[in-house]
């Protein structure tokens, strides 16, 4: 039986890693969606403040 005791402790070690690799990859998901989205929002501010320079600029 020292076998099958062997196997059940590679099994268990095998399945925490995998797990713990799912969970690393979701949190590199959320931080890669976190930092897209922040840097939409920059961009987008930065169009804004463009765009009212522009209409300040044209007169009436």
């Amino acid at each position: 039986m020292p076998n099958l005791s062997e196997i059940d402790l590679g099994s268990a070690l095998l399945s925490t890693f995998i797990l713990l690799g799912f969970i690393a990859t979701a949190f590199a998901f959320i931080k890669l969606t976190i930092i897209g989205i922040n840097y939409v929002k920059v961009n987008y501010l930065k169009q804004k403040e463009e765009d009212k320079d522009k209409k300040k600029l044209k007169g009436f």
